[in-house]
């Protein structure tokens, strides 16, 4: 077969995807959702900005961990900003410049006049130099620059402060104070701020909006607004979304959680079939961060092994990303007469379901809305079901034939 007729064949299968690219990092969705406290505080940081917008400034930083939606809550509000400009005819610019790829003063400057004007040359030019253009530019348009620094951490680890000095201090030396740049300023961690000249940094300190990592509950509203914009209806259903949600909240990272549904997405595809299992997320967390260890095993007493290949059975029989303590024992019975074992009582049951949580090979909940009474539901997130069956299998064998 033709790599070309491999293609087109690729092309025409069926797909759980409406549109992928809404599963990617570069993708700034319509709302926010779990940040609209956040984003109400940026617009209230900047109304004076967007009133008086060259009669002041603002300096704002946004901080908190990776994944936990500082660069969508700023280009959305610059979103928001830019509308408002041009509804109101003011002649406003948000310009977003993403430190760790333009790793340099140089660079940075660079690129923001190349917004202004592209036909600036990528080469021949000092810093002072773009500085300046960019001043005349902003000048002689009347502009209003609100510049985002994306990971301004990457520069300020690489003790390279002037860029920043240079913006804060811009307008220090201005005839009439015309404020023409605004600071949003977009880091990990505060505490690489501290170093700062004391100037700069009484200059930012004012002003921080701390993102707060994503529960699970939240990851879940997230992931089932995103899988709307990009799946087709019927494509995912609830418990891939908790389960997902689950995996991801132990960062409370919302690019990895929505990095995980468009994996699992690619795993149905592969499978030619119409919805995403749970099986296809323990693939993609596998795919993404392969954390699962075959000595663990070893660790493991022959009736813990039998508890957690219960486990296993019921979560590939029902397809399911969650089981219960009760279906668990009664397939634990089962295979303890498959092994010649004699089953422990229940309550020897759940000290080896916590001690195999204890160890992270399961995870545990209470049941929620929709399951009559309390009951323990039982998920493993962490590793594609049928690899931990075949290691579990292969490790009862050794053990049954060390007895």
């Amino acid at each position: 077969m033709l790599l070309t007729d491999i293609f087109e064949e690729e092309l025409q299968s069926s797909t759980v995807f409406r549109d992928e690219s809404k599963l990617s990092a570069a993708y700034v969705p319509s709302s926010l959702p779990h940040r609209t406290s956040e984003l109400r505080e940026l617009i209230r940081l900047f109304l004076g900005v967007m009133k008086n917008p060259c009669k002041m400034s603002q300096q704002v930083i946004l901080s908190g961990s990776i994944g936990i939606g500082k660069t969508a809550l700023s280009k959305c509000f610059g979103k928001i900003l830019e509308e408002y400009a041009k509804a109101h005819k003011i002649n406003l610019h948000y310009v977003h410049v993403n430190c760790r790829r333009k790793k340099s003063r140089f660079l940075i400057l660079r690129e923001v006049v190349h917004h202004f004007n592209p036909t600036v040359p990528h080469r021949g030019y000092s810093p002072e130099e773009l500085l300046h253009m960019l001043d005349h530019l902003l000048e002689s348009q009347n502009i209003h620059l609100v510049l985002a620094l994306d990971e301004l951490d990457f520069l300020l680890r690489k003790n390279d402060e002037s860029l920043l000095y240079d913006l804060i201090r811009w307008t220090d030396e201005q005839l009439n104070g015309v404020q023409r740049v605004s600071l949003i300023l977009i880091v990990r961690d505060r505490a690489y701020l501290k170093d700062l000249d004391a100037g700069t940094l009484s200059s930012l300190q004012n002003n921080h909006i701390y993102l707060a990592p994503y529960s699970a509950f939240q990851l879940k509203d997230i992931l089932q607004e995103r899988a709307q914009e990009s799946l087709l209806d019927f494509a995912v259903k609830l418990d891939v979304i908790n389960l997902i949600a689950d995996i991801a909240s132990e960062r409370g990272d919302a690019r990895f959680a929505l990095e995980l549904l468009w994996r699992a997405g690619k795993y149905a595809d592969r499978d030619r079939i119409t919805s995403i299992l749970p099986e296809h997320a323990r693939l993609a967390k596998a795919d993404i961060h392969p954390d699962f260890r075959k000595d663990i095993f070893q660790e493991l007493s022959l009736h813990h092994r039998l508890v957690l290949l219960s486990i296993i059975r019921q979560l590939k029989k029902h397809r399911a990303a969650y089981t219960t303590t009760g279906s668990v024992e009664a397939t634990y019975n089962i295979i303890c007469e498959e092994y010649l074992e004699t089953p422990r009582k229940h309550t020897q049951l759940w000290e080896y379901i916590k001690d195999l949580e204890q160890l992270c090979l399961i995870t545990t909940k209470l049941s929620g809305k929709g399951v009559r009474g309390k009951t323990t539901l039982i998920g493993l997130p962490d590793a594609p079901l049928f690899l931990l069956e075949n290691e579990l299998q292969n490790s009862l064998r050794s053990v049954k034939n060390d007895t």
